[in-house]
């Protein structure tokens, strides 16, 4: 045979063989996998739980991702009862339907979901804060764990987070609230009694005063003013995870019954009294403004001549400083006309002169802010 026919038999390199059997693995793996999904033997009811090895590569994945997650995320001091009594009602309202209220038998309907919802006594004891703060803020997907319904209101979600701290803790520490009796005497017709308990729970009636010192005190603000409020919960223009799922159950009729039940309270006298430096400032912003920042008076607004905007006189300094605060983050609840205005006037309020304001305000009796 001549030597130009000679046709070289050329072997390939161990490294070239090795690439060969992997790629014929992985398609004999991906093979496998279609038809193992097309087959339909995999059990996805609820009654039958999840393999083994399924089990421990969603573990794995949930927590790698959510400890990836929650890298950035910085807690707020937790040990504070205005925030965890606060975290309290939120659990009763919004999470105890599937995670059971401490030390009682789960829900029959929820011990059969899959995943079970887990008992949050022991939350603490698998994640950090910040951990639990970016479950509760974003859920977690196949899971039934939704996402915290309003966008932008961290404070809420921390004051859940607190509530599992203290849940955590043996024996639990800070105050206790009795569950609320509803004073149906005063009840007006119209008004069903879920709306009133959801309420009562966090803001008091005649009898109790607000769970927290970050809830507004609602017979000190105009009926006007509380009926535009749920009505803008209910539509899902101003956010809350607690109270945009309770006004959204509620009719017309109902928001008009809360509101007059509410404003027909005696109201609040004021008991936030702080020392005199912190007052005068906050007077001077409340009737000057602040005309370096471009900053106008408060009273400009809130002094009472107007139903639709709420007076402050007589609210918590706390409560009114975590508004400003909330106002300042970007597109809070910025819907024209009262939306837009607060938005752009947080911007120019300095985290002293809020607490100033606030404090101030505080101080004085539900009422008696004068017109300028």
């Amino acid at each position: 045979m001549p030597e130009d026919k000679i046709v070289k038999d050329r072997r390939l390199t161990r490294w070239q063989r090795i690439g060969v059997a992997s790629l014929l693995v992985l398609a004999a793996f991906m093979m496998g996998g279609v038809i193992f999904v097309a087959s339909g033997v995999y059990n996805i009811g609820a009654d039958r739980d999840h393999w083994s090895v399924t089990n421990l590569i969603i573990t794995i994945l949930r927590d790698r991702s959510i400890a990836a997650a929650a890298g950035d995320v910085k807690a707020p001091p937790l040990d504070d009862p205005d925030l965890y009594l606060l975290g309290e009602q939120h659990y009763v309202g919004g999470c105890a339907t599937c995670h059971g209220t401490p030390g009682q038998p789960l829900n029959p309907i929820y011990r059969n979901m899959l995943p079970n919802p887990p008992d949050l006594t022991g939350a603490f004891s698998h994640y950090s804060a910040e951990e639990l703060f970016w479950i509760v803020k974003n859920g977690l997907k196949f899971t039934g764990m939704p996402a915290w319904a309003g966008e932008g209101r961290s404070d809420e979600v921390w004051s859940v987070v607190a509530y599992l701290k203290q849940l955590h803790q043996t024996p639990l520490s800070g105050e206790t609230r009795p569950e609320p009796t509803l004073p149906r005497q005063q009840e007006v017709r119209g008004l069903g009694t879920l709306p009133l308990e959801n309420c009562v729970r966090c803001h008091g009636d005649a009898q109790t005063g607000p769970v927290s010192a970050l809830v507004p005190t609602l017979q000190n603000l105009p009926q006007a003013y509380l009926k535009r409020a749920l009505e803008e919960y209910r539509a899902g223009t101003r956010p809350s995870g607690i109270m945009e799922p309770v006004a959204y159950e509620m009719t017309d009729a109902e928001i008009e019954k809360l509101a007059e039940y509410y404003t027909g309270l005696p109201v609040e006298a004021p008991t936030d009294i702080a020392p005199g430096p912190l007052l005068e400032q906050g007077r001077r912003i409340a009737e000057s403004g602040v005309p370096e920042h471009d900053l106008p008076a408060c009273n400009s607004c809130h002094n009472g001549s107007s139903p639709q905007i709420p007076t402050l006189a007589g609210q918590s300094a706390r409560y009114i400083a975590n508004q400003l605060q909330l106002w300042r983050q970007p597109d809070y609840r910025d819907t024209p006309p009262y939306g837009s205005l607060m938005a752009s006037i947080a911007q120019r309020v300095s985290e002293d002169d809020a607490l100033a304001v606030g404090a101030y305000y505080a101080s004085q009796p539900a009422g008696g802010t004068a017109p300028p």
